[in-house]
């Protein structure tokens, strides 16, 4: 860790520790140095004395008459030249040192040029010898690096450094012990936040200081919230279980982040790309100005219903909505199912006691044209007409018995069948009609069994092969198939005819609806009412120029539905 407790802590000690021991080795360094400069200068100085008395001496001689002064000064220049560095400038500015005459110009301390740094020191002592008008020079440089300074401090840095490494030592001893409780805390707390759990970790709980209250302390907080997450999780598998049981798909909308679904949802979605495609188009700010609504869309060739209800939840820093919706395709046919029965019913009475009120005056209209036609002398023209006429009464007298077997409830006996018979007994039936309209009949045996009527069943495949010839007027195939599913049939014929619009399919088993002109428009209602009575369902899909298909299911066994 690039700024850990423990380097924090050991940083400043090791400052602490160490700038004392490093100021009282520079100071006394310094304090010998000063020492031996003073001692160098005094020393120097008390040389340059000694020469200036010498010569003083020398020249009271010459004064005498017992020397001459060439002689004197002679003796006071072998000395001269006998002392290293000394440099002697004579009365006609002549400058020598140790026997040689030296220029001037290459002397930086007699031109004042100084060489002095922080740890380097220059100067030039200086006598004057009067009685010849002599001048002694002595330059002198220190520095603190000079070889006589360690030596004289070497038992001093000796000390210095060895009390510098003991200190270090101590001060990284000191700052682990002080830094791993800190440290293992630290490690606790981290693996606490990452979800981990805490294993060989030392927590220190014995100390008697604040670490071990500390520490005692959070290992309390942390099985306390260990027992919480236990319930929290407990919970919330809980309403997850809840969430994802239920049919009804719900979808968590958060702005500025990815939607939530449940299972339900996901499922749906999955079955159904255009409202997977409608879901993820629906905003934050859509679902506030709706509440409830209905979807409906073609899947797979069939319509389907989704009732869809909007919430918007609490304020919180972001907005959030619960969108859920439920497949009610199912409850739409049934409620279609139980408008269409209703709806017919109300139909079969009215037109059963229509059809009764026609029916009397038509047989004496039909019985007096049929003795006209006997008694009278008639015309072929008017026998013709009259013919006609006879013709037009049993086709009305037709219309009113399907009007009558539509509204009377019809009795039925039902018995287990194989449908895979009765296919075939049809297709042999309807090979000739199929052959002149171009149609191909193909039938696919699965070996299944209903619990239906006989007749009631062949009425109402039979009503239906033909519907599927009729919208094939080109030709085509009519294909017959069924399968079994749980404990139910479904028989399934379909044509690659015409097909019908939404608007006509929700109209097709409606009393007296038909798309052709020789048509009655009760055929379909017949197959309905025949199909409801025999505890089947009944449905059909469609698509405009490619064909329908009817799906007719009925139970397998004797039971109520």
């Amino acid at each position: 860790m690039r700024h850990s407790i423990e380097r924090k802590i050991l940083v400043p000690f090791l400052i602490i520790v160490l700038v004392p021991i490093f100021i009282i080795g520079a100071v006394s360094m310094w304090s010998s140095y000063q020492s031996e400069k003073q001692l160098k200068q005094a020393t120097v100085q008390e040389h340059l004395t000694s020469l200036g008395r010498y010569a003083a001496k020398l020249d009271e001689r010459v004064k005498s008459g017992s020397m001459d002064e060439d002689e004197a000064k002679s003796l006071i220049k072998i000395m001269i030249n006998e002392t290293k560095g000394l440099y002697v400038e004579e009365a006609d500015g002549t400058l020598s040192s140790e026997g040689e005459v030296v220029q001037a110009s290459t002397l930086d301390w007699y031109n004042g040029d100084s060489n002095t740094s922080f740890f380097t020191e220059s100067t030039v002592l200086t006598e004057q010898i009067e009685q010849w008008n002599w001048t002694l020079y002595q330059p002198m440089s220190f520095s603190f690096y000079s070889g006589s300074l360690p030596n004289i401090q070497k038992y001093t840095l000796l000390i210095s450094i060895f009390t510098g490494v003991i200190a270090v030592q101590f001060t990284i001893i000191l700052s682990y012990h002080l830094s791993k409780p800190i440290k293992n805390l630290a490690a606790f707390c981290k693996q606490i936040a990452l979800g981990e759990r805490t294993k060989n970790i030392e927590m220190n709980e014995n100390r008697k200081d604040e670490i071990g209250v500390l520490s005692s302390s959070l290992k309390e907080m942390v099985e306390t919230l260990d027992e919480r997450n236990v319930q929290i999780d407990k919970i919330k598998k809980l309403n997850e279980t809840i969430l994802n049981s239920v049919h009804v798909g719900m979808v968590l909308v958060i702005e500025g982040a990815n939607s939530v679904y449940n299972e339900a949802a996901q499922t749906m979605m999955k079955e159904d790309p255009l409202l997977k495609e409608r879901l993820g188009k629906l905003t934050i700010h859509e679902t506030k100005r709706r509440s409830e609504e209905i979807w409906d869309h073609k899947r797979k060739e069939e319509k389907v219903f989704y009732a869809v209800s909007y919430k918007v939840l609490g304020m919180s820093e972001k907005q959030r909505s619960i969108i859920t919706f439920e497949d009610i395709t199912h409850r739409r046919k049934l409620e279609q199912r139980v408008e269409r029965m209703s709806r017919l019913a109300s139909l079969g009475e009215m037109a059963s006691g229509i059809a009764h009120e026609i029916r009397n005056p038509l047989a004496g209209i039909k019985t007096t044209t049929e003795l006209l036609t006997r008694r009278l002398e008639l015309t072929k023209e008017q026998l013709t007409l009259t013919e006609n006429m006879l013709l037009d009464i049993d086709r009305v007298n037709k219309i009113i018995t399907n009007i009558l077997q539509f509204s009377r409830p019809m009795e039925t006996n039902p018995s287990v069948l194989k449908v895979d018979e009765t296919f075939h007994s049809l297709v042999l039936l309807m090979k000739t009609i199929a052959d002149e309209k171009n149609v191909v009949l193909h039938h696919f045996k699965n070996d299944t069994e209903i619990f239906v009527d006989r007749d009631h069943l062949r009425q109402i495949l039979l009503n239906l092969i033909l519907n599927g010839m009729n919208a094939m007027p080109d030709g085509g195939e009519l294909i017959l198939s069924s399968y079994k599913r749980d404990r139910d049939v479904t028989i399934m014929i379909a044509d690659t005819g015409v097909g019908m619009e939404d608007i006509v399919m929700e109209k097709i088993f409606d009393p007296f609806y038909t798309t052709r002109a020789e048509g009655t428009g009760l055929g379909l209602s017949i197959v309905h009412q025949l199909v409801v009575q025999n505890n089947g369902e009944i449905d059909v899909k469609s698509i405009r120029g490619k064909g329908t298909e009817f799906s007719i299911t009925f139970p397998t066994g004797r039971e109520e539905k």
